[in-house]
């Protein structure tokens, strides 16, 4: 996938170059001019140079500071590092969930997230072992995870979709409990390490509701953002899947969560897609 990405994962430099060297080998194909004069088209043989507005860069509400990142990169994870989160929920009923081979794996986990210095506050998880089959995980889980859990962590020895989706399956429908799941190979390199605890754990303190971040927003007393996305399910008949967190059966209850925070409704509600549908 590393190599995959060389080629697909392109800047707009790279991907200005590509359209250029096509443009010029249609160009000089006599047997594509000749198909192409048929139908009276033709190329430039350069990209239309257009003027866009450059936005600044969002203020990043962390804690108790505020921080810019560089607009071009779109990344910000070297200037949270160290910084505690806007709103970090304790952690205090958990699972860590692992097979036996994997077990020193899990143990490493654990002391990095302890480690990581995002504010979230760690009880010691219930360690808890099962048998690298997906009867034998769904078992455990039915056994072991109850209404005072807050959150199941699965280390899977393999990235295999049917275990994700038992375990997906189980902790969203059957059971409903925030859960997280992670190949145990990416935890295998000491050196990055650190790197995955905290992205975990930044994941982990958003499905139980707490805020990594915000950005100045001066008009939260005039609308409700909801985002919409689309999911793809190739095995399925209809591979499409369209969801929308705050859909219609859901809405009145995001509008009085809304109300509940803002002391207000809004006056508009923005929906925007993440995604081509």
């Amino acid at each position: 996938m590393k190599d995959l990405s060389t080629h697909t994962r392109l800047t707009p430099e790279q991907w200005e170059n590509r359209l250029n060297r096509f443009i010029n080998n249609m160009s000089r194909n006599a047997s594509v001019q000749t198909t192409l004069s048929t139908w009276d088209l033709s190329f430039e043989n350069k990209l239309l140079n257009l003027t866009g507005r450059v936005l600044p860069a969002e203020r990043i509400l962390q804690g108790a500071r505020a921080y810019e990142y560089n607009p071009c990169d779109a990344d910000w994870s070297k200037e949270m590092r160290g910084l505690p989160l806007m709103t970090s929920m304790p952690l205090e009923t958990w699972l860590l969930s692992h097979t036996r081979r994997n077990a020193e794996v899990a143990h490493s986990l654990l002391q990095t997230l302890n480690k990581v210095p995002v504010g979230i506050h760690l009880q010691r998880p219930g360690m808890m072992e099962y048998d690298d089959r997906q009867e034998a995980l769904l078992r455990a889980l039915q056994q072991r995870v109850g209404q005072q859990v807050q959150m199941v962590v699965v280390i899977l020895s393999a990235n295999r979709k049917d275990k994700y989706d038992c375990v997906k399956k189980y902790l969203c429908v059957d059971c409903p409990t925030p859960s997280q799941c992670v190949v145990a190979r990416t935890l295998s390199r000491p050196q990055t390490l650190m790197t995955i605890a905290t992205k975990i754990s930044l994941q982990m303190n958003c499905k139980m509701e707490g805020e990594p971040w915000s950005v100045e927003i001066p008009l939260k007393h005039l609308m409700m953002l909801v985002s919409t996305d689309t999911t793809t399910v190739p095995q399925e008949r209809d591979p499409s899947v369209h969801w929308w967190p705050a859909s219609t059966r859901a809405c009145p209850a995001a509008l009085k969560a809304y109300f509940k925070y803002n002391e207000c409704l809004p006056s508009r509600i923005v929906v925007w897609a993440t995604a081509c549908c």
